[in-house]
């Protein structure tokens, strides 16, 4: 009626619209990647979240955890169930790794959820104050063990994927128009971020606790992706930094109870 359509109309003048100031919220009492990276101590909070995320999803479910899922199953060494000639699951690669499989779009989505959380930190890492830091190196320590996790998704990715969207910055908007870059490219990137960590990373024994990612990590990974891509050399190159470039042994005795 007449009377709503007046109302209508007064409300639209008084609020014309709702700018992008409106809208986005400037965090003041509560931690956001804008504020919690601004500190070393936030930054090392976000150092630790990165851990989680892998601990936590790495051993995800009690029936069949990724690491079973990742390292195991649908290979030699294991199957699901009795019958490995059965229908269990991975033993038929075209009937199990669909899009609607949920484990499968578990690692797709968990992985690029910590390339995000990777590519936040670094950013931060990069945009705090540079008073925070004692020196070069230990930015560049913090640095590299962000880089790290983005490699160790990228690897998961490629490896079961292909070619998957290469994403380096952080995304702060939806986004709908991700396209497919080709495996080559996302080595690349791989190669990058762990030759970076091969020298800034710690020593073994030098890290700031006991479960950080130090230099023989940052190797090793790097020899995988040498390989993956069929740089036999490299990889044995990347390999032998571990074997004999550190305080690594294999392992001589049992440990544990079982």
């Amino acid at each position: 009626n007449k009377k709503f359509l007046l109302y209508a109309g007064i409300l639209l003048l008084i609020f014309p619209s709702c700018s992008e100031d409106v809208l986005k919220e400037t965090p003041l009492d509560f931690l956001a990647p804008e504020n919690a990276y601004q500190t070393l101590p936030g930054i090392k909070q976000g150092i630790t979240g990165l851990h989680f995320s892998v601990r936590q999803r790495w051993f995800y479910g009690t029936n069949q955890p990724v690491c079973a899922v990742m390292r195991g199953l649908g290979t030699d060494v294991a199957y699901h169930g009795e019958d490995p000639n059965s229908n269990m699951f991975l033993c038929n690669y075209v009937t199990n790794i669909t899009s609607s499989n949920t484990d499968y779009w578990n690692i797709w989505t968990w992985n690029y959820q910590l390339i995000q959380r990777a590519n936040v930190l670094i950013e931060g890492i990069n945009n705090a104050d540079i008073t925070i830091w004692t020196n070069d190196a230990q930015k560049n320590a913090y640095l590299a063990e962000a880089m790290f996790f983005r490699a160790y998704a990228y690897r998961t990715l490629v490896s079961f994927y292909g070619d998957v969207p290469l994403v380096t910055e952080v995304i702060k908007d939806a986004k709908t128009d991700f396209v497919r870059t080709p495996k080559a490219q996302v080595y690349k990137q791989m190669e990058d971020d762990l030759v970076f960590g091969t020298t800034n990373l710690p020593v073994p024994g030098k890290e700031e606790a006991p479960g950080r990612i130090t230099q023989g990590a940052a190797w090793h990974m790097l020899s995988e992706c040498y390989l993956a891509q069929g740089k036999n050399q490299p990889a044995v190159d990347a390999a032998t930094k571990v074997i004999t470039g550190y305080t690594y042994a294999l392992m001589t005795t049992r440990f544990g109870d079982r």
